[in-house]
């Protein structure tokens, strides 16, 4: 039992730096800049942010909507760190701004569009604000909008 919590104890002391950055990096664009430094508790992972000269929060405190952004960068991070050197994960988002007002699903999806260089990003979406954002942001050669029809409904 030792053994375990000491592994434990060094992956969370080894992991809760890199989220702190790769967080703190991308957490003002997401927020508006309400938010734009990250706090990785590396005995927890406990997650906190805080804006320019605010006291620090507990993401779980946050609105749904703020800590699901903050959450969503979280696992960006954590699938940018675990993949080995050389290689590139995909990403797979669905309706990853539901919880979003209209500013800061244009904020996001600008940075899922930031991930393409080094990521595929697959982003399944129902919003009018999304297919909209596509259609202006994305091009042929690098990127590609699928529409898919409504399906009738049987009366």
């Amino acid at each position: 039992q030792r053994f375990m919590e000491s592994a434990v104890d060094r992956a969370h002391r080894t992991i809760a730096p890199v989220l702190q950055s790769a967080l703190s990096d991308r957490l003002a664009a997401v927020t508006q800049g309400r938010y734009v430094e990250a706090l990785v508790d590396p005995e927890t992972l406990a997650v906190q942010v805080r804006g320019d000269g605010r006291s620090w929060r507990p993401a779980s405190a946050l609105s749904h909507g703020t800590a699901e952004q903050v959450y969503l960068l979280l696992r960006v991070a954590l699938a940018e760190h675990l993949v080995r050197a050389g290689e590139s994960t995909p990403f797979v988002f669905d309706d990853a701004t539901v919880q979003s007002d209209n500013v800061r699903t244009l904020a996001i999806m600008e940075t899922l569009l930031s991930l393409t260089p080094a990521h595929q990003v697959i982003v399944f979406s129902q919003e009018t604000e999304v297919a909209e954002w596509a259609r202006v942001r994305l091009d042929g050669e690098q990127h590609r909008l699928i529409e898919l029809r409504e399906l009738p409904v049987e009366g």
